[in-house]
């Protein structure tokens, strides 16, 4: 696995082990993390929705929409990334030969 991805994905794996204490009547099983994923999703493109005058604006400036939506971004990656982790998913290396195959040739 490539090392920043790593690094970034351990860190994600640490924020959710401490949100684990933090929240122990969460249940966390193998479906919180892609549950999650979906929800935060729909938050992002919530923001995007908002960002792109496609959405009420909420009374929030456009600054505030699209720092908005960077969050959720985050969000989206973070637990991206714990589910690949999950599910035992390199996605250096899938990026690797399924995106960057088409620069190889």
């Amino acid at each position: 696995m490539n090392t920043e991805i790593k690094t970034l994905t351990e860190k994600v794996l640490e924020v959710m082990r401490e949100y684990k204490v933090q929240y122990p009547e969460v249940k966390m099983d193998n479906d919180y993390i892609p549950f999650k994923l979906t929800e935060e999703w729909g938050e992002c493109l919530q923001a995007y929705l908002m960002l792109t005058d496609r959405g009420r604006q909420k009374g929030k400036s456009k600054d505030e929409i699209k720092k908005e939506f960077g969050k959720e971004m985050a969000d989206v990656f973070g637990y991206l990334l714990a589910f690949a982790n999950q599910e035992g998913v390199d996605l250096a290396q899938e990026l690797d030969s399924k995106w960057f195959a088409y620069l190889k040739k």
